[in-house]
């Protein structure tokens, strides 16, 4: 009966390792890509910011609603609940008249490049947030074991 209890969460921690070194892996890949994401994201804001001149207070009046919202959800890995967030567009294209005279394609392709960046930052966040929930848990399964 004692080695059934023993194999059980050897197999749970065994599992939780796994996982973790898959979540490890992919924090490091989405970092990465997010530096890139974030350049491109400030460089064509800085293009747009030349061509349409400052749009800045524009945007901000013409903000009634947030476009994109969370939703959090719980994903079960060998009996550790961890939380995970996805992003839900609420609506598009409000703001399409911002720039139509000059650089209004700038303004466009800068939202798009910011809307991605944010995208990362959402995937960034779910996956650290359940990295630090697997860490405890692997650290007191491995208690155990």
């Amino acid at each position: 009966m004692c080695s059934l209890g023993f194999e059980l969460l050897k197999k749970k921690a065994d599992a939780l390792k796994m996982r973790f070194q898959l979540m490890l892996r992919e924090i490091q890949k989405t970092k990465m890509a997010m530096s890139q994401e974030a350049s491109d994201a400030f460089f064509s804001l800085s293009q747009a910011q030349y061509a349409a001149g400052d749009f800045r207070h524009k945007v901000i009046e013409s903000v009634t609603t947030a476009e994109i919202r969370l939703e959090n959800r719980i994903d079960n890995v060998a009996g550790v609940k961890l939380p995970v967030f996805t992003e839900v567009e609420t609506s598009r294209d409000k703001a399409e008249n911002i720039g139509l005279t000059g650089g209004g394609g700038k303004i466009q392709n800068c939202r798009e490049k910011f809307r991605v960046l944010l995208k990362a930052l959402v995937k960034l966040a779910s996956l650290q947030t359940s990295f630090v929930t697997l860490d405890e848990a692997l650290k007191v399964t491995n208690r155990r074991v």
